[in-house]
């Protein structure tokens, strides 16, 4: 069973906020939800809404169509009152099935004007016929506002005396973990020895700044906002050479500004993790909207030919544990590692059961100094032992192509030797990624979906109501998996990419890596996410 909730209104009247607390007073109680946040492009003002799918098996997407909906103005209900079976809303409101008088309500109780959100979660827990004591619970989010918060909430607990369509109360389950992508990014970063996050702030990569800022006290590392995005990469390669754990974060046109800097890395094969969120494009496009149309640009960031691993989790949990395998492999291999994703999943909240353990151990994989030290040392593997600058010896990075020592040569023996090394590393890098199972089929089927990033949601939730249809997920685009991908593959009577973007980049990919031209493609680059229903319709189609 699942229910869509949608909560809209004015910014500055507390949506986002009502609905993270109407989120978590259901995953408390072993709820499941998934919450999908939408904002204007704006710096003040205009219409906000969130979606809150609740289920009581796993939800990994939203949907436009909701079984309740609150309304806080009247822009939001004329805009949104198509897509609610029962909205409750504020009397002055001019439409609706059941008003709640919220002047009087938050009057009454002494509260703030913007308290009026509390009094209508109040009135839904009314409508779904719901003890209110895990919402109470909930409000505890409010912080210092907490105890009038719930008192308004009972106020429009009492004051709604409408329809009721009860949703079915859970006994006795955990509760589960409520994340968003950006959370589980942030905590995949400081489990894996994080030393210091550089970012200029840049949506919808900002959250994570704001995380890591939070609580750098409690975990012993920095955060440091420069002033603009070529600062940031070039001095988080500094730091990684003085032997810090670096990630740096941005969207697209900070990316665009830091491709030198990638190049840099490629040459000094200086560990970096570099998140990228995407938004849509091109230049400022919609920056508070989603879509995966950066991902060639990702993929061939910087001149010249070098290693990267780009890894694109399709959910806050994976986001996680693919987090810690960017730092992994990047501290291993001296390579850029590229985690990628986008509005979607950096905003959107996530409901797991647990979190995961990672298939890796963080490590930094440094030696010690000699006094004759290569940090460049030509090797079996291409990977050369990395030692940082102290006491002993000279230490160089460098972007001119180099010697074992990193000094600049220009003859062809020497530059044909450092090349060969460094391609040797990037077949090293293919053997690590492919112990990290970097594709997941999930169901069964002769019709194959192929997609990436945070569509995962939407496709899981669509197979629940499709036949014969099973869903390989690939989370590491470089580099790229072919045999796991030909290996699910074998057999398949079609094959559907699904992509939020114009050309579907993960068709070509397909094509490139390993031969298969893709049957359907099915896109989307209205900078919305898709929803089940969207792909469910789509998929029958293709299937008849």
């Amino acid at each position: 069973m699942e229910k869509v909730i949608l909560i809209a209104g004015g910014a500055g009247q507390g949506i986002a906020k009502s609905a993270e607390v109407l989120a978590k007073s259901f995953t408390r109680r072993g709820y499941f939800v998934f919450n999908y946040r939408d904002y204007p492009s704006l710096i003040r003002g205009g219409l906000n809404f969130n979606i809150l799918k609740i289920g009581i098996d796993p939800v990994a997407s939203h949907e436009w169509k909701a079984d309740y909906a609150v309304f806080l103005s009247q822009q939001a209900f004329d805009e949104h009152k198509s897509k609610s079976k029962l909205s409750i809303t504020d009397s002055k409101i001019k439409g609706g099935d059941l008003k709640v008088d919220l002047d009087t309500i938050v009057q009454k109780a002494g509260a703030p004007k913007i308290a009026a959100n509390a009094a209508m979660l109040g009135a839904l827990y009314k409508a779904m016929q719901h003890d209110t004591q895990p919402l109470m619970d909930a409000m505890a989010d409010y912080g210092k506002h907490a105890d009038i918060n719930r008192k308004v909430a009972w106020e429009g607990f009492q004051a709604y005396d409408g329809k009721i369509s009860k949703f079915s109360e859970l006994q006795g389950k955990d509760a589960n973990y409520f994340v968003s992508g950006s959370w589980a990014i942030s905590m995949g970063a400081i489990a894996s020895g994080l030393d210091l996050y550089i970012a200029y702030p840049m949506t919808p990569a900002t959250p994570v700044l704001h995380i890591l800022a939070e609580l750098e006290n409690d975990f012993n590392y920095k955060t440091v906002q420069l002033e603009n995005e070529l600062a940031v990469a070039n001095g988080a390669l500094g730091a990684s050479f003085g032997g810090s754990t670096v990630m740096i974060g941005t969207s697209g046109g900070g990316l665009a500004l830091m491709g030198e800097a990638m190049s840099l890395q490629g040459m000094s094969e200086l560990p970096l993790v570099a998140y990228l969120s995407m938004r849509a494009g091109p230049a400022t496009g919609v920056p508070t909207y989603t879509g995966q149309g950066d991902i060639n640009f990702a993929l061939n960031i910087g001149h010249g030919e070098f290693s990267r691993a780009a890894i694109v989790p399709g959910d806050a949990r994976e986001a996680y544990e693919r987090t810690v395998e960017a730092f992994y492999l990047t501290n291993k291999f001296g390579v850029l590692s590229l985690l990628i994703g986008d509005k979607h999943i950096s905003e959107s909240n996530y409901t797991h059961a647990s979190l995961p353990v990672p298939r890796v151990t963080p490590e930094r994989f440094l030696v010690g100094a000699t006094a004759n030290h290569k940090n460049y040392a030509i090797t079996s593997d291409g990977v050369s032992p990395r030692a940082v600058p102290g006491k002993k010896g000279v230490l160089r990075a460098t972007s001119y192509e180099h010697d074992e020592a990193g000094m600049t040569v220009e003859d062809e023996p020497s530059i044909i030797k450092m090349v060969e090394k460094r391609i040797r590393k990037a077949r090293t890098l293919e053997k690590a990624v492919s112990k990290l199972e970097p594709v997941t089929v999930y169901g069964e089927g002769k019709h194959a979906i192929v997609s990436w990033g945070s569509t995962k949601g939407a496709i899981i939730d669509a197979l629940k109501h499709l036949k014969d249809v099973k869903f390989v997920q690939i989370s590491y685009l470089r580099p790229f998996p072919a045999k796991e991908v030909e290996a699910a593959l074998k057999g398949v009577k079609s094959v559907t990419a699904i992509e939020v973007s114009v050309t579907c980049a993960i068709a070509n990919m397909l094509r490139e890596f390993t031969g298969t031209v893709v049957d359907h493609k099915i896109t989307k680059y209205d900078t919305r996410p898709f929803t089940s229903h969207e792909i469910v319709s789509k998929m029958r189609r293709v299937i008849k």
